[in-house]
């Protein structure tokens, strides 16, 4: 799957874009913080190609934030194709 069809797909699951707070990555991940968790798509996620795993993590402010686990090298691509398809800077 192109990093933009994921990333549109994953944004998808997130429950579009209205509903991201914070995106942000790391050397194997995608950290999102959402405004709903409700309107998370856990299967659809899960589902997708290139997603290893979802994680619901607790942070200090008692919001979750979910890690959307990639691999190595493929979270700063599809992060910056998630900037791209959201349209954030």
């Amino acid at each position: 799957m192109e990093k933009h069809e994921l990333a549109a797909s994953v944004l998808a699951a997130f429950g579009g874009a209205d509903n991201l707070i914070k995106l942000r990555y790391c050397a194997s991940r995608i950290r999102a913080e959402l405004r709903d968790g409700s309107r998370l798509d856990r299967p659809g996620m899960e589902a997708l190609d290139g997603v290893k795993a979802l994680l619901e993590v607790e942070t200090s402010r008692r919001t979750p934030e979910y890690q959307l686990v990639v691999g190595p090298g493929n979270a700063r691509p599809l992060y910056q194709a998630l900037i791209a398809v959201t349209g954030e800077k």
